[in-house]
């Protein structure tokens, strides 16, 4: 369960409780792929009905001046510095599961590997993060 939310920290829980590691691999890698497929597809269609009501009020409205905040200038940065795969591998451990699928729905969910990339990439740190974890306890 806490792989739905902080995939970074899900090991340490099985580490502790003595459970196998691959079955804290499973459960974590389960967390962070179900965790992820909810937040991908759900945010695909909220965005997609934002850019509707959008576009609606731009119509009514002309189209308003952009505004840079500091937060919208960091979500630039790094999908500029990352892009698609390095955004895929690290958002489940920097940020947040949750936040990370956003990110990559909103950027690059017109691509078909994506989503993916961010289940294999998921996979892969599952294991890094249990082995390390497991070695640490």
């Amino acid at each position: 369960m806490l792989a739905t939310f902080k995939f970074m920290f899900a090991g340490v829980v099985g580490a502790q409780s003595g459970i196998p590691f691959w079955e804290t691999v499973i459960a974590t890698a389960c967390g962070g792929i179900v965790s992820s497929a909810f937040f991908y597809f759900l945010s695909g269609w909220v965005i997609s009905i934002q850019e509707k009501r959008r576009k609606r009020k731009d119509k009514l409205k002309g189209k308003p001046k952009r505004k840079f905040t500091r937060t919208n200038k960091w979500v630039i940065r790094i999908k500029q510095t990352f892009g698609l795969w390095g955004l895929a591998y690290i958002a489940p451990l920097v940020l947040t599961v949750p936040f990370g699928s956003i990110l990559c729905a909103k950027f690059y969910g017109d691509n078909k590997l994506t989503f993916p990339l961010m289940v294999i990439f998921l996979c892969i740190n599952a294991i890094i993060m249990s082995f390390v974890w497991y070695a640490i306890f």
